[in-house]
C-alpha cells in the first residue's frame, strides 16, 4: 500500500492547524469564552472529520509554504476571518 498526496494546496487557519497537528484545542481558550471555545472546537473537529471522510487524511505540510496573512477562507473549517494560513496536505492510501 502506498500513500499519495491528493491535495498539496490545503491551507488551514491556526485553529485548525493546532488540532490537526497536535490534537490540541487549548489555544482556543485564550481568545474565546469556555462555551465559545467548546463550540469552535466542535466545529473544527466536525470539519476535519468531514474532510477525512470525503477526501483523505489531513497532514501538516511545509511551513515554508504558509501564508503570513490571507483573506482566503480556511480550506478545513471555512472561516472567513483573515489571518495566517498554514500549508497542509491531504493524503490517500492507494
Amino acid at each position: 500500500m502506498s500513500i499519495e498526496v491528493i491535495d498539496d494546496q490545503f491551507m488551514v487557519c491556526t485553529d485548525c492547524l493546532m488540532i490537526i497537528a497536535n490534537d490540541d484545542a487549548t489555544g482556543l481558550d485564550y481568545s474565546l469564552s469556555e462555551e465559545e471555545a467548546a463550540e469552535r472546537e466542535r466545529e473544527i473537529r466536525e470539519a476535519i472529520a468531514e474532510v477525512q471522510r470525503t477526501e483523505g487524511q489531513i497532514a501538516v505540510g511545509d511551513s515554508d509554504m504558509d501564508d503570513e496573512f490571507s483573506a482566503s477562507p480556511c480550506a478545513c473549517c471555512g472561516t472567513r476571518l483573515a489571518g495566517q494560513r498554514h500549508h497542509c496536505v491531504i493524503l490517500a492510501k492507494r
